[in-house]
């Protein structure tokens, strides 16, 4: 029988350090189920054998909730990132509106300014229309004066001759 214990001994042993290294190899590949049916198909180990020892399953287990750990942290980071991603284009769409109302704004102060210029343009052009019209009219009845006063001299000229002629 000693034998046989020995023999026991070390399939035990062997099978210990088959179970060993699988597990490693789950625990760094998270392609690998964390499952006592991928550990037997590894090993070779049937999946009672496994179940029976205790520890490789309670290992499992720990691989399992180490990996939903992962990944609920995973998720809140990328849950974290997103918010912060979210929050910087918020920023960014704020900043874009604040200067698109602060151009806008500028944009109409511009235009009323110019609406005020050409009212103030057409005034002034009513205004100086206005007084070329008076100009021009006081410029023909002054050239018409003048020729009167023109012609008047003459007549006094004429008359004045006429009155030396007759006096002499």
């Amino acid at each position: 029988m000693n034998a046989y214990d020995q023999k026991n001994s070390d399939d035990y042993d062997a099978n210990t350090l088959l179970l060993e290294k699988a597990l490693s190899d789950i625990r760094g590949n998270k392609r690998l189920k964390a499952t006592v049916a991928q550990l037997s198909e590894m090993t070779g180990i049937h999946r009672n054998t496994i179940s029976n020892r205790v520890w490789p399953v309670q290992e499992l287990k720990q691989i399992r909730d180490s990996r939903k750990t992962e990944e609920k942290s995973r998720k809140e980071q990328v849950r974290l990132s997103t918010a912060n991603v979210k929050n910087a284009l918020e920023a960014k769409l704020s900043r874009a509106q604040s200067e698109v109302i602060y151009w806008f704004n500028e944009y109409q102060d511009i235009k009323r300014v110019a609406e005020h210029s050409d009212k103030r343009l057409q005034k002034m052009r009513e205004s100086r229309d206005y007084y070329k019209t008076l100009s021009d009219t006081d410029k023909r009845s002054l050239s018409e004066a003048r020729q009167e006063i023109e012609k008047l001299r003459k007549m006094l000229v004429l008359e004045d001759t006429r009155t030396k002629q007759l006096m002499h």
